[in-house]
């Protein structure tokens, strides 16, 4: 135990210093606390996966939460009303494509079933919001974008979580039924947007009062862990209700100014406080760095064919990804930004989490899906963590840019 204390702390230091080392060097250091992770769980053993237990699943399912609400709150209203209907259509289409990509490989290049090919086409489909958010928040990609890619790893975390459970039941059950996905996806997204939107505007009307009471600091954050309970506990998807809960509270003055409109009469909305907003950065940071330092301690190198699968699959999949950006992002998104939303490609919690499911619904290739799902997720966290610097600082991103030039966006405003 008090090992594990002792490593608590020095890791919180060796964020810090990571963090430094990125800034300087733009090498990122979500790559560097991987590699930490790896070192530390699978090759050494010092820290394993079996030592912290549950408690690393809970940590995981801590982290996406505060990591989505910390994003949510840099995302502007105006700005999302811009770009929703597009982020929904290029969310989709992205999703379908990867799914679609992973599914061949696995069924014509390695000759997995039919079934197992689907499963983890549609577990390795999105994008992780828990590596999304952290690299945004260091690079120079307009506001616009931004919240596409935002918008884009929550939604595809839905999408992975219900076509992945969706097919796993209907095996189960001995038939597949489109419309119950479907109707179990918009369900999910629609009343799952609503709650955190409803929420936040109670919670903005009554923040004040709360801080009436003594250590309240905390409170808003707190508030987002009962409504991402509550709605995972019905059923929906508490990602998107984090997310939303996150977009209204950091737009509270927009909101208190829309509400003053609409009953010509000042109403009391609270906004957080600029110590508030720190100690919110301070705990996305905190998570951040615990949780790919868990990721990486959860990697299992057993077998050089999974590998020889994930680096298949991860390639094919950033390869496609600048076609599909040049035709999905708009004519309105400036080339580099275009270059940034073509590597932005990485897997994470969602996968990492449904991996296991094929072999508790008892599938006999379950734990080969597994193992390719964690090298699928190391390879691409790694791949967008490298491409990214060599955007912003190298030739790649100058042939790139280049690249969406030509395709229509030579004219494009940056709209940041």
């Amino acid at each position: 135990m008090a090992s594990l204390i002792l490593a608590a702390g020095l890791i919180y230091f060796a964020g810090h210093l990571l963090t430094h080392f990125f800034e300087r060097s733009k090498i990122p250091d979500v790559l560097l606390l991987i590699i930490i992770g790896i070192v530390a769980g699978p090759i050494t053993g010092v820290m394993t996966v079996e030592r912290i237990g549950y408690a690393g699943n809970l940590f995981t399912q801590f982290a996406l939460i505060i990591i989505l609400f910390e994003g949510g709150l840099d995302i502007e209203l105006a700005t999302l009303v811009r770009s929703a209907r597009r982020s929904m259509v290029m969310s989709t289409a992205f999703f379908a494509v990867s799914a679609l990509t992973v599914g061949v490989i696995m069924r014509f290049g390695f000759d997995y079933s039919p079934m197992a090919s689907a499963v983890t086409g549609f577990i390795c489909g999105g994008t992780s919001a828990a590596v999304v958010i952290p690299l945004l928040g260091m690079i120079r990609a307009s506001k616009k974008v931004s919240a596409m890619l935002v918008i884009e790893s929550a939604l595809t975390d839905v999408l992975c979580i219900v076509f992945t459970i969706g097919v796993l039941q209907s095996i189960d059950s001995g038939e597949f039924k489109v419309w119950r996905i479907v109707y179990t996806l918009l369900m999910s997204l629609i009343v799952a947007s609503v709650v955190g939107v409803v929420c936040g505007i109670i919670w903005l009307r009554i923040i004040d009062w709360i801080r009436g009471f003594s250590n309240t600091q905390f409170a808003t954050c707190f508030a987002m862990f009962v409504i991402y309970g509550v709605t995972e506990l019905v059923g929906l998807s508490g990602a998107i209700s984090a997310l939303a809960f996150g977009i209204i509270i950091g737009n509270a003055k927009i909101i208190a100014r829309k509400m003053y409109n609409l009953y010509l009469t000042s109403s009391p909305v609270g906004v957080l406080t600029d110590a508030e907003k720190k100690l919110y950065e301070e705990l996305a940071f905190l998570v951040k760095i615990f949780f790919f330092l868990y990721l990486g301690m959860s990697i299992p190198f057993e077998s050089s064919g999974i590998v020889l699968i994930a680096l298949t699959i991860v390639a094919a999949l950033f390869a496609l990804r600048p076609l599909c950006a040049a035709f999905l992002m708009g004519s309105n998104v400036t080339a580099h930004d275009k270059s940034i939303g073509s590597v932005m490609l990485p897997k994470g919690l969602a996968a990492a989490v449904l991996a296991g499911l094929p072999s508790q619904y008892g599938m006999v290739e379950g734990g080969d899906i597994q193992a390719v799902t964690f090298h699928v997720v190391l390879y691409s966290i790694i791949a967008t963590s490298v491409l990214i610097p060599l955007i912003e600082k190298t030739k790649i991103g100058t042939r790139l840019d280049n690249f969406f030039a030509r395709s229509g966006s030579a004219n494009a405003e940056d709209e940041s």
